[in-house]
């Protein structure tokens, strides 16, 4: 099994002079490859910032210089296709992430086994190879993620097997990273790879370049006149000669005052701190652009003069301006890859629960989410890509984490002082993680926004940070001001197609929990003229906006000579959707959404043949668009005026449909409405319509045992149903209830079975359910 504490030795060159060309030649070709990483760290930048086609010429320009395809350039190209697949769920996006994924697999690996063989050491605390053991692990995790992302069970068992790789790589990886976090503090311990008798350490005396702070000590002594943060960042001395954090070991005379190397080393510090500063893609420093508050009425320039704190001091503040690149994409992508595999692992469904037990592993939602956040300390891609995962894990459109279950951890909930304290404190170093409480892990308040508006300041140009604002903005109830955001951008100019479907799809859904359904609907179906996605499903979603608008004017809400206009399109985007499932498929199959809405069509024509009517819209009879609402998180984002209207839609709308008092059709209406009751502060009659008209007709108590009632008519109901019923159990007795409230989420993960939907709706009961036991 592959170790990446395994070292190989070459054989010693015979003579000294052979000695000291071999290490000239090595300290040229890491400070290459350290301008290589730094281009891979810009071009991702760019693509981030919603530059596609800069971020791809310079990866062009990277394997140009080499003549081939290079290891880091093939990562950040899969790294770009991953998030481009992952935003747009994309068949032919999907597919080219894949393949580059697995090219990035190939060189990582040879990359690492050559870096061993030849013991190249890049790194003055990690073993030769680390870094490509980091690019190999990474290229597979996303690799395997893609195959999660399919909500499908049978793909995610199968992505689980290649998880088990980076799982055992990561493991070991994560521990050399932990353990250069620690000597990092000790001063005078040797480092874990002295080589050829020549120890480094933290010992400012020594004259290893892990002394950063030597070069500056040095200037300060000649009396110079650079600035603080000119002179301990530089890695050029005033006497021509220089000391690199990133050369892993002593230089000769000779190489310290090289003209070509000291060039190399004085580009490669420029590009650094161009990156933390935000200004190496060609934008002015991020300093100057942060805010302090969500929403269009502060964004302005914030004028700093005349404030204590200073660019440099920021960045100082913020940053280890010493840190050598490699040692910084060995820790943050260690952090981020086994993060996001620990949390990925604690949210799969139990359904596959025999295949974790195959493979050996399981993973720890605390832990993972604590190293996630690490991520986000640095300034590169992963820690961009750390902050994306942390926003769609609580601010997403599944939201794994309910906001109503708002539990607290066992540790604090006698403990209201340290408990306050925790959750007012302010996390500004990457250590600071490591004893992060449970508490901020599932509520991170102001942290996770001055995260985001920190990338908003980075990424300028970029709408996908403007998106993530605006998500957040909803997720706070502030529907209002997250529209005003989304359309202060012309979505015509996203250089992104991927993002600019998730900016359209995200105003529909938006636009829908305001119940400004026609607009939501032109949305919508604006999305079929550029989206490579399921153009069924946003068929289907359309027609169901225009019924809903239909039924505001049959129930007088509003008044409008278009209404017969409504009930026409409805009819026809929802009878045409079906016919769309062939035409855009994800991996050769129908989306779990795909699927769900085929499902939901069949049914309205089964009771149109029923009634006889004319119209398959007169044939419905719970509103579509509020089972759509519930799995985009809509009842949680709602204002009570949006609640009470989604009350009154759910409650007194009446047709042919209703009146046959179909149980499977009540079953989900008043299951909608109780969770509206429920957001409305009326848990009592919520609980009461839940207790007596749903669940019910899900299971029976039998001598004290639970005996489940198998429904297929709308499978996902069945498990959210006990899922809700918990979180009625919570708000009414609160701590008191947390075993009641355990039975519930037990029931509703063991109602288990292969529906559309499965995927999502079984991780959510398992973080509820993870977070319970935690809290008793």
């Amino acid at each position: 099994m592959f170790s990446v504490l395994n070292r190989f030795r070459s054989s010693k060159p015979e003579s000294k002079k052979d000695v000291e060309k071999q290490r000239s030649k090595d300290t040229l070709r890491i400070l290459h490859q350290v301008i290589d990483f730094e281009s891979a760290l810009q071009a991702m930048d760019y693509v981030l910032d919603d530059r596609p086609e800069q971020g791809k010429a310079l990866l062009d320009d990277i394997d140009k210089k080499t003549g081939s395809p290079h290891t880091i350039s093939v990562l950040a190209r899969g790294v770009v296709e991953f998030l481009q697949a992952t935003l747009s769920f994309e068949h032919e996006e999907m597919k080219k992430a894949t393949e580059t994924l697995m090219r990035a697999e190939d060189l990582s690996w040879k990359s690492k086994t050559d870096a061993e063989k030849q013991n190249f050491k890049s790194s003055s605390i990690y073993p030769p190879g680390t870094v490509y053991a980091v690019t190999y692990t990474e290229a597979l995790l996303l690799h395997a993620l893609l195959m999660l992302f399919s909500e499908s069970l049978v793909e995610a068992a199968k992505a689980l097997f290649k998880l088990r790789k980076a799982y055992s790589m990561l493991s070991q990886i994560i521990q050399l990273v932990h353990e250069a976090e620690r000597k990092k503090n000790i001063p005078g311990v040797i480092s874990m790879t002295a080589i050829d008798g020549e120890p480094t350490t933290n010992n400012t005396n020594n004259s290893s370049s892990t002394s950063s702070t030597r070069s500056s000590t040095s200037s300060t002594r000649k009396g110079t006149n650079k600035t603080p943060s000119e002179s301990e960042t530089s890695s050029v001395s005033d006497a021509t000669t220089f000391t690199s954090v990133d050369v892993p070991y002593k230089l000769t005379d000779e190489q310290k005052s090289d003209d070509s190397l000291i060039a190399l080393a004085e580009r490669i510090q420029k590009m650094r701190l161009g990156r933390l500063a935000g200004s190496h893609i060609d934008n002015a420093p991020a300093f100057n652009r942060l805010r302090e508050d969500l929403g269009l009425h502060t964004m302005k320039t914030i004028d700093r003069q005349g404030i204590n704190m200073t660019q440099k001091s920021y960045l100082s503040e913020e940053y280890d301006l010493h840190q050598a690149t490699i040692d910084e994409f060995i820790a943050s992508g260690a952090n981020l890859c086994y993060g996001i595999l620990q949390v990925v692992l604690s949210l799969i469904p139990p359904a596959v629960g025999a295949v974790l037990s195959i493979v050996g592993f399981k993973g720890s939602r605390e832990e993972g989410l604590k190293l996630i956040w690490k991520s986000t300390r640095q300034r590169n891609v992963h820690g961009s890509i750390g902050l994306l995962s942390l926003m769609f894990y609580y601010d997403g459109p599944f939201q794994f984490t309910d906001d109503d279950f708002d539990i607290p951890v066992s540790h604090y909930k006698n403990d209201k002082s340290k408990r306050d304290a925790t959750l007012t404190r302010s996390y500004t170093n990457a250590k600071d993680f490591d004893s992060m409480a449970n508490e901020k892990l599932l509520h991170p308040g102001k942290l996770l926004e001055n995260s985001l508006l920190q990338a908003r300041a980075l990424f300028p140009n970029s709408a996908l940070w403007l998106l993530n604002e605006a998500r957040m903005l909803s997720a706070k109830g502030r529907l209002s001001d997250s529209m005003t955001l989304m359309d202060s951008i012309d979505v015509n100019e996203i250089h992104m197609r991927q993002v600019k479907v998730l900016m359209v799809f995200d105003r529909a859904n938006t636009l829908v929990n305001l119940h400004e359904y026609e607009r939501a609907a032109e949305e919508l179906i604006f999305l079929t003229d550029f989206s490579d996605w399921s153009h069924a499903f946003y068929t289907y979603f359309a027609g169901c906006c225009y019924l809903e608008k239909w039924r505001q004017c049959e129930l007088k809400i509003i008044n409008s000579d278009n209404s017969q206009v409504y009930k026409e399109r409805a009819e026809k985007l929802i009878l045409s959707a079906p016919d769309l499932l062939a035409k855009k498929t994800f991996r050769s199959k129908n989306l779990p959404l795909d699927r769900f809405m085929a499902r939901k069509v069949s049914q309205y024509k089964v009771t149109q043949s029923k009634l006889g009517c004319k119209f398959i819209v007169d044939a419905i009879a719970t509103s579509p668009i509020h089972e759509i609402m519930y799995f985009y998180n809509g009842y949680n984002r709602m204002t009570k005026d949006s609640l009470i209207m989604t009350k009154r839609l759910l409650a007194e709308y009446q047709n042919g449909a209703t009146a046959l008092h179909d149980p499977d059709q009540e079953l989900v209406n008043n299951l909608l409405l109780a969770i509206t009751l429920r957001r409305l502060q009326e848990h009592k009659e919520g609980c009461k319509l839940l207790d007596e008209k749903v669940l019910p007709q899900i299971f029976t108590l039998q001598n004290g045992k639970v005996k489940y009632i198998k429904k297929t008519n709308d499978p996902w109901a069945y498990p959210t149903a006990l899922y809700e019923r918990a979180l009625f159990s919570w708000k009414e007795g609160g701590v008191g209830k947390l075993p009641e409230i355990r039975e519930w989420l037990v029931r509703a993960q063991n109602y288990a079975d292969d529906y559309e939907l499965s995927t999502r709706i079984s991780m959510k009961i398992k973080a509820a359910l993870d977070r319970v036991e935690e809290a008793l």
